[in-house]
């Protein structure tokens, strides 16, 4: 039998979806973890075959589970329950990272997709990484602060660092501000880990919304072939 794993610290909330989902038993298991370091335990030890989980949690978060699974589960489907979603970002999330539910949601909806998802043959060996635009869009949706690391393939170490889920400043190899944030979110999909907060003020050098980076950084995708960006990544590494 599969196994989905839902990681929510709202004891009276995730006994409610667990009574709700056991209706669904023919086609899942249920694992319940109370917070985000608790849910990795589990997925350490337990195969898994889809995620659903909170994102504001004690001891390790949404955001450090998901990129807990995306770097070492990449085929398990996320789903994210959250209550702060803002639909206008929601709607241009693609669809590499979560399915989103709003809380309050039905519960059967919630259900219907994950049977959805787990009825799908997935061919052996494919990774579904999250890609860095989908991971920062959350984090604005969100409204995190934090400091995060990203690492993608063939290139300099991406740094980014978020006030609020406004984006203030990036760096990679070389490159810095908007000219960093673009070159990062042109890349692959992606892996994440959240640094320690700096004590220090960051000062602000991209003054852009996230949302027109993204969108320069596709056309910037579509203009330059994968040739130059080695050549132009590899200046940067030397």
């Amino acid at each position: 039998m599969k196994k989905i794993l839902i990681a929510e610290d709202d004891r009276i909330f995730l006994k409610l979806l667990v009574s709700k989902l056991k209706k669904f038993g023919d086609h899942f298991d249920i694992l319940t973890a109370g917070d985000g370091q608790e849910a990795i335990e589990i997925l350490r030890k337990t195969k898994v075959s889809a995620l659903v989980t909170d994102i504001q949690m004690p001891k390790k978060d949404g955001f450090e589970l998901l990129a807990y699974t995306n770097a070492n589960h990449p085929v398990i489907p996320c789903f994210v329950m959250t209550a702060h979603s803002r639909p206008e970002i929601r709607q241009r999330m693609p669809r590499d990272l979560v399915r989103f539910f709003t809380k309050p949601f039905e519960v059967d909806d919630l259900a219907k997709q994950i049977i959805r998802v787990l009825d799908r043959d997935i061919p052996k060996g494919v990774v579904h990484g999250i890609s860095a635009v989908s991971f920062l869009r959350m984090i604005e949706m969100e409204k995190k602060s934090c400091l995060l690391e990203v690492t993608v393939p063939e290139m300099p170490r991406g740094l980014f660092y978020f006030e609020k889920g406004v984006l203030f400043d990036a760096v990679s190899g070389d490159l810095k501000g908007e000219e960093a944030a673009m070159a990062i979110m042109a890349g692959q999909p992606a892996s994440f880990q959240f640094l320690q907060f700096p004590d220090r003020q960051v000062a602000r050098r991209i003054l852009s919304p996230l949302a027109d980076l993204i969108a320069r950084a596709e056309t910037l995708q579509e203009e330059i072939s994968e040739d130059e960006w080695e050549d132009i990544f590899s200046e940067v590494l030397d």
